[in-house]
């Protein structure tokens, strides 16, 4: 193969920039939009430091632009910090949003005789570009764990976990922003990730909670229809009755009576312990809406959460199977479950309500357990009761 084919492969770090909303403005608009970007990149410090030690690389993608900084990776953050911050002071505001990451590129000429890189690196910061809204400066995890050892940056990485983009690909995110520039709002694409995480959830909890109610229902079913008097430890009534009063001796000596209710009032008939009506009624019961701050193994969230609870306080809208206890103020569920063969879920909410009887504290923990390895995801928010 011809030398000259050969790929020219090297480490570089990316500052992809693309213009939001760009296919939206009118033509005239657009050309001014990104003759301005240009200019104001042009103007940062970093991009006139690299050009002159002949470090950086420019590629124009239309609506924005990629830089490829080959000296180090704090060059592109640094730049896009300064960038940012100079966006500010725009006058119409120039929507913009940008992704680092350093990687493996190739240097080709294209069908201009112009210089130009493909690979992984430029593609990945791409998609985590791809991530973020009008203002966000999203670095990939590789990238951040360079950064971080440096105190100067350590304050400006905040971690938003996993996010699926284009062809499956999930990529490691890092939000980086601080008082000078970046947007420290939560992406819109991490918002709806999160959404679906919670639906799918609680979509698993109903499913499990729709299976152990079919159980329970089978167990009943076959007690009350199929189990024998002598299974439930006691004489027949015949046994203690008189041959020729057999009727009158079943209805007239109570304790034959609780023995024939024993086994259907032991397990399936005996009330549950609650506190008076009135008195739950003013407490637990109704509906309790708020938003609830989650914390996972690699990301944090927040989400509305309607919590109904009935009159007896024994069951929870929201909530399958387990069991509901009280002490004081406090309304307690617990319960443990498993997914699939090998992992062993537990759960467990609490409501307190406050003195004022409608405002409650709400937690939730939730730990689950495969093999060796556990993780666990916690939540808490205040309720208000609304009926």
């Amino acid at each position: 193969m011809p030398t000259n084919l050969t790929p020219r492969f090297r480490i570089g770090h990316v500052l992809f920039i693309d213009v939001v909303g760009y296919s939206k403005l009118l033509v005239n608009d657009q050309t001014r939009v990104v003759r301005r970007l240009n200019e104001l990149v042009q103007g940062t410090e970093q991009v006139r430091l690299a050009s002159k030690k002949n470090k950086l690389l420019r590629v124009a993608t239309g609506d924005g632009m990629a830089l490829v900084f080959r000296d180090s990776p704090e060059s592109p953050v640094r730049c896009a910090l300064e960038l940012s911050q100079a966006l500010k002071k725009e006058t119409p505001p120039i929507p913009i949003r940008m992704g680092i990451h350093s990687g493996l590129l190739n240097e080709v000429m294209d069908v201009n005789n112009r210089m130009n890189v493909t690979g992984a690196g430029i593609n990945i910061a791409q998609r985590i570009m791809d991530c973020g809204d009008a203002g966000h400066i999203l670095l990939s995890k590789h990238v951040a764990e360079d950064l971080e050892h440096d105190e100067r940056w350590r304050p400006c990485l905040h971690d938003l976990g996993q996010c699926e983009v284009k062809h499956g690909l999930r990529v490691e995110l890092v939000n980086l922003y601080n008082s000078e520039g970046g947007n420290p709002q939560l992406p819109e694409k991490i918002r709806r990730t999160r959404r679906k995480r919670v639906a799918n959830s609680a979509l698993v909890l109903s499913s499990a909670g729709i299976l152990g109610l079919a159980v329970l229902g089978t167990s009943w079913f076959v007690t009350a229809h199929f189990q024998k008097p002598n299974d439930a430890g006691f004489k027949p009534v015949a046994e203690t009755t008189p041959a020729a009063t057999p009727v009158a001796a079943t209805t007239s000596t109570p304790e034959v009576t609780l023995a024939n209710m024993t086994l259907g009032n032991s397990i399936w008939r005996q009330p549950l312990k609650t506190a008076p009506a009135s008195r739950t009624q003013k407490l637990f019961a109704g509906t309790w809406r708020g938003t609830i701050h989650s914390v996972g193994p690699q990301s944090t969230w927040d989400s509305q959460i309607e919590l109904n609870i009935d009159p007896s306080e024994t069951h929870w809208s929201n909530m399958s199977s387990g069991s509901v206890s009280r002490q004081n103020r406090t309304l307690i569920y617990k319960r443990s479950y498993k997914l699939g063969r090998s992992t062993s879920v537990q759960v467990q909410a609490s409501l307190t309500v406050n003195e004022d009887g409608s405002t409650a504290a709400y937690s939730t923990t939730q730990v689950s357990v495969t093999g060796k390895s556990a993780s666990k995801t916690s939540g808490k928010g205040i309720l208000e009761k609304v009926r």
